[in-house]
């Protein structure tokens, strides 16, 4: 009787332990309500702390509940709060959660938070590809759910980040498409969110466009980043957001200080001088303001300050290394997602078989006990039938179940099959992507031999100039810096060039600047003058670029000397590249003319100045580009070699005999490019070419 009474008890308690779960519920949401206005009160409030604590403990809460619509929406309000501190790790790792949730239960909406963060986090990295590749995703899952409003964001977004492509690849182009796409969308934007971003973003884009634009186009873009700006300060005034007012901080100090109102620039940026949450906005500004005002030891200071808040060890190449890493990532937590499923499928076939034989033996000793109790054949035999009923009804529970957990298994093996699948085509990709590497790398070793066919070799060198050494450094393989020397009867000719950037295309550039050098020499006479020579050459340039559709943006800068023996004189005409001449240990360097072989803006007419030196025996004649003068190095890394250094190094090295010079210049910049045992890249291609009278 006393088990009978037990399991009368346990019927009697459900209904109160089901009541018991409605009233843990309804706790749980009144928590989770709680927590998301207090995440609200502090975001207003730009409490970044205490904001990122109440996610994180609503994570906790989703998470403890099995909440995955909950929880996806959590890890996504964590990784846009780290993306605005600027911990782009962080947010990077909240976010791919945050996604691998949102495509279990297919969440479109969020999913579109998501791409748009991560164009915005890629963006900030300046890994543009990938940034374009979120935006894009973004746009398409917009059109697909009819958002206009997001449509109209993803559009802006994506013209913002090709106009990045200003500051990387100097694409002018690219800068005027992105202003024109942000004019034709602004009367769609006005009516949208992104009506702020435009207050932020746009107006930057016109004082870039102003760095290349003739004195009417600068004007004008002034005209227009001076609207943006005024619009900017009453959306500012009027919306009280500390949010908004850091994100406009930058363009507000680089506006004033363009229009030269230093002083309001000075106290804008200092409001939040003390604020630690603003550290990254006012360094930003700060190295702005101080270049404005050329003072450039505060502008290295905030140029560090800016790389240690993005933290030296987060790099678009960890942003590579997050996306190839994703796939894997994604097949190892649904391996361990499918041996948790099955593993509590088994622990809750385990315990149903438990309660079941449970069960079974309280419900024998009932009837066992009836059986001796009442003595009626009738009664017996009923309770003996639902007996059977009940063991049948397990039975066929449990041969279910086990069915069921069958399935499952077979489920997840399949996905594993597919999931080992992919990472072979992922395998195979990457051995595709070495094979196309090594290709790249073929081609560009091939064209360096080209490349050095087409300058004078060392035999031909040594004819003209007995006393001479070439540094020669390029960057990538091949080279936008070249040189080039001629002699007739009774002069002598060398050019020491340097085109715009480097690498494939600079080298494409020096094979047009040699083939309009040979074209023009074929022409002159030994009348004509260094400055002469160098307005036909480029004459020449701007005639062969003027047969290309656009405008020219692209040009050499060179130092040119036409050595005359017979006369003892060296001439010199230099495009954007200086001379330096050593003689007794002392330096002379002679400025060039602030033109390059191009098109000069503001400066169509202007003409190459020609400048005569007098030589003595002995006298060393310098001339070189500038990749050895801006190479970062020293004691920091961070340091430019600089002019200074290069002319006393040149003044030390000059009575050496010239292999020694070459060595010397060599060893000096390989040590000033090594520090604390580390190397810094080569930023650009280097030549230094050095005669002696």
């Amino acid at each position: 009787m006393r088990r009978f009474v037990t399991i009368l008890l346990i019927f009697i308690q459900l209904p109160m332990f089901v009541d018991a779960q409605e009233v843990v519920s309804a706790n749980i949401q009144e928590r989770l309500d709680t927590l998301q206005k207090l995440e609200d009160f502090y975001e207003s409030d730009g409490d970044i702390e205490n904001y990122n604590n109440c996610v994180f403990q609503e994570i906790s809460l989703c998470d403890s509940v099995q909440n995955r619509r909950c929880l996806a929406n959590a890890f996504f309000k964590i990784s846009r709060s780290f993306a605005n501190s600027t911990r782009l790790s962080d947010a990077l790792t909240y976010l791919q959660r945050s996604m691998q949730i949102s495509h279990e239960i297919q969440d479109t909406a969020l999913l579109a938070d998501i791409y748009c963060l991560l164009g915005s986090v890629y963006a900030e990295t300046n890994v543009y590809d990938l940034s374009l590749e979120y935006y894009n995703k973004f746009l398409e899952i917009s059109k697909e759910s009819l958002n206009v409003e997001n449509v109209i964001s993803a559009e802006f977004y994506i013209a913002l980040v090709k106009s990045e492509l200003y500051e990387t690849k100097n694409d002018t182009t690219s800068l005027l498409e992105a202003i024109a796409k942000c004019e034709s969308i602004y009367d769609r934007v006005k009516q949208s969110n992104s009506i702020l971003n435009y207050y932020v973003n746009v107006p930057n884009l016109y004082l870039k466009a102003m760095e290349f634009s003739d004195e009417k186009r600068a004007a004008h873009f002034l005209e227009k980043a001076t609207e943006l700006y005024n619009l900017g300060n009453d959306v500012e005034k009027n919306l009280g957001s500390k949010t908004f007012s850091l994100y406009f901080l930058a363009f507000k100090v680089n506006y004033l200080c363009v229009t030269r109102q230093f002083g309001e620039a000075k106290r804008a940026m200092d409001r939040f001088a003390n604020d630690p949450y603003a550290a990254y906005f006012y360094a930003t500004a700060a190295h702005i303001y101080y270049h404005a005002i050329k003072d450039y030891r505060n502008e290295l200071k905030y140029f560090e300050e800016l790389r240690k808040i993005m933290n030296a060890n987060f790099s678009s190449q960890m942003c590579v290394k997050y996306e190839r890493n994703q796939a894997q990532a994604e097949y190892e937590d649904k391996i361990a997602l499918y041996e948790k499923q099955a593993k509590q499928a088994r622990l809750e076939f385990e315990e149903e078989n438990r309660r079941n034989k449970t069960l079974i033996k309280s419900l024998s000793a009932f009837f066992a006990m009836l059986l001796v109790i009442v003595v009626i054949k009738v009664i017996q035999f009923a309770n003996s039938n639902k007996i059977n009923k009940s063991l049948k009804k397990a039975t066929e529970d449990i041969q279910f179940r086990n069915q069921k957990l069958q399935e499952l298994s077979e489920k997840a093996l399949k996905q594993t099959e597919e999931i080992r699948a992919q990472s072979a085509v992922i395998e195979q990709q990457n051995v595709n992507l070495t094979k196309v590497n090594e290709n790249l790398v073929g081609s560009l070793r091939y064209a360096y031999r080209i490349q050095h066919a087409a300058v004078p070799s060392e035999e031909m060198m040594s004819e003209i100039f007995p006393n001479y050494f070439l540094f020669w450094q390029p960057r990538d393989i091949v080279s936008g810096d070249f040189y080039w020397a001629a002699q007739d009867s009774k002069r002598k000719y060398l050019i020491t060039a340097d085109c715009t950037g480097h690498g494939v295309p600079g080298a494409l550039l020096s094979m047009l600047g040699l083939t309009v050098i040979n074209d023009v020499f074929a022409t002159i006479n030994q009348n004509f003058t260094a400055a002469d020579i160098l307005n036909l050459i480029k004459e020449k340039f701007v005639e062969s670029w003027s047969k290309s559709e656009g405008n020219i943006e692209d040009g050499i800068d060179l130092a040119f000397f036409v050595v005359d023996n017979e006369a003892n004189t060296l001439q010199y005409a230099g495009a954007k590249r200086p001379m330096v001449r050593v003689r007794n240990n002392e330096a002379l360097s002679i400025k060039p003319d602030k033109l390059c072989i191009g098109y000069n803006i503001r400066k169509e007419n202007a003409t190459f100045v020609n400048n005569v030196i007098d030589t003595q025996p002995g006298d060393m004649f310098y001339a070189y580009s500038d990749g050895m003068v801006d190479q970062f190095g020293g004691d920091d890394g961070i340091t430019k070699f600089g002019q200074r250094a290069l002319e006393e190094l040149l003044c030390n090295i000059a009575d050496l005999p010239i292999e020694v010079q070459k060595a010397s210049v060599a060893a000096s910049l390989e040590n000033w490019v090594t520090y604390n045992g580390n190397r810094t890249a080569q930023l650009d291609d280097q030549i230094l070419i050095g005669i002696k009278i």
